[in-house]
C-alpha cells in the first residue's frame, strides 16, 4: 500500500512539475543605428544609385547619403 501511495504522489509531483511552464527568456531585439556602408562615390546621384542595393537587406531600414569631404559616403539605418 505504501508502495502504491508512494508511486501516485511521485506521479501527482512528476506531473505537476512537468505541467508548469518555464517563460522564455525575453531577448531585446538589437537597436537599429546609423552605419556607414564603407563606399564612397565621387558624385551624390552614383550614391544614390546603390540605394536598392542595400535596401534589399532585410535589415537595413533606411539608406542615406552624406557628404565626406570631397566625396560621398553611403551610410545605412540597419540592426
Amino acid at each position: 500500500m505504501n508502495r502504491k501511495l508512494g508511486l501516485a504522489v511521485a506521479s501527482i509531483f512528476l506531473g505537476a512539475t512537468a505541467a508548469v511552464a518555464v517563460p522564455a527568456t525575453a531577448q531585446a531585439a538589437p537597436a537599429a543605428t546609423w552605419q556607414e556602408t564603407g563606399q564612397y562615390y565621387s558624385t551624390s546621384s552614383r550614391c544614390w544609385a546603390d540605394e536598392d542595393y542595400y535596401m534589399a537587406a532585410s535589415n537595413v531600414y533606411d539608406y542615406d547619403c552624406r557628404k565626406s569631404g570631397s566625396l560621398w559616403a553611403g551610410w545605412v539605418y540597419a540592426d
